[in-house]
């Protein structure tokens, strides 16, 4: 099996977005991780395994999924009970 790998970022809402891509060769397929950072401090990762048959679809995929879950983490009220857990 061989896997080559690249990324690339965004920026969004106060968040940093690292989108990690890897292409399988033997399955034909990319899969990818995107990892939020908020002030620096590494806050979620989203992994999608199941892969896409295109680069475009594994980035858009995680691109969506990372603007959801920002999006939903600044709809919800926060307080002392509700910070971040150490990753």
């Amino acid at each position: 099996m061989q896997i080559n790998s690249h990324g690339m970022h965004f920026e969004h809402d106060g968040w940093n977005v690292h989108i990690l891509l890897a292409w399988d060769s033997f399955e034909r397929r990319y899969m990818g991780r995107a990892e939020l950072f908020l002030e620096g401090a590494f806050r979620c990762r989203i992994a999608l395994r199941d892969g896409f048959a295109t680069e475009e679809e594994m980035i858009a995929s995680l691109r969506d999924r990372a603007i959801g879950f920002i999006t939903d983490w600044r709809r919800r009220e926060h307080n002392a009970d509700s910070e971040f857990a150490e990753l």
